[in-house]
């Protein structure tokens, strides 16, 4: 009796084992799952912080590239600086003779030029507005035809194709004449002119700026800007 129990006892082991191999097998399934599962979770959280992060980088790179932009938008109105000119003082200047209208600020001075003199200046065939910065020159359209020497530059008026372009409004027309220039810029000097034949055409309108930037009180811009609200000041009159 005692041998059969003991081969009962030896043919229970092998069971024994076998179960314990099996729960030992699922103990490390679960374990492998378990850790794949967190490996897993691990792995897309850190993915999503990474798309958090490269979304952050992003933004602050746009941030950056507006900011950039109002950088050089600030430059640009820096370098080219608002030009609003108050004309409530400007004084008004009519011509009775070719009927026209033409405003000027109250620090420039007005001249009659023709020649022959006229009489009084609202008679003029040809008129100078200016400064030590700036100038205007309005003369009849007849005169800058056949004697322009009378009232305007020698060689205002030519062809100058190959001159600097410019853009000024007058009676409410925009114009792009070529004109001169030359500059000496060391020393901080420019100068330029032009001319323009409105379509009214009762006169011809020299303009021009001579600036030394270095020792003055007016810049170019601001020469150029004043020139270019006194021609657009310009209208016929009746």
């Amino acid at each position: 009796m005692e041998e059969e129990n003991d081969n009962v006892i030896v043919s229970e082991t092998p069971g024994k084992s076998k179960a314990m191999k099996i729960i030992l097998i699922v103990l490390i399934g679960l374990i492998v799952l378990g850790g794949g599962g967190y490996a897993m979770a691990k792995y897309y959280k850190n993915k999503q912080a990474a798309n958090g992060t490269k979304q952050a980088e992003d933004t602050s790179g746009s941030t950056d590239s507006t900011a950039g932009q109002v950088s050089s938008s600030t430059k640009s109105t820096a370098d080219n600086p608002a030009t609003d000119i108050n004309e409530s003082s400007w004084i008004e200047y009519q011509n009775s003779l070719i009927k026209y209208l033409v405003r000027y600020p109250k620090d420039a001075k007005i001249e009659e030029i023709s020649a022959p003199k006229a009489s009084t200046i609202s008679q003029s065939k040809c008129i100078k507005i200016s400064t030590d910065n700036y100038y205007v020159i309005i003369g009849d359209a007849a005169v800058a035809e056949n004697e322009p020497a009378l009232c305007f530059r020698t060689g205002v008026g030519a062809d100058w194709s190959n001159g600097p372009a410019d853009s000024v409004t007058a009676a409410g027309m925009t114009y792009s004449p070529n004109g001169m220039h030359t500059e000496a810029a060391s020393a901080g000097y420019y100068q330029d002119f032009f001319m323009i034949a409105p379509v009214d055409q009762r006169v011809k309108i020299e303009y021009g700026t001579s600036v030394n930037e270095k020792y003055g009180t007016i810049t170019k811009v601001e020469a150029k800007n004043m020139v270019h609200a006194i021609v657009a000041s310009y209208n016929p009159a009746e």
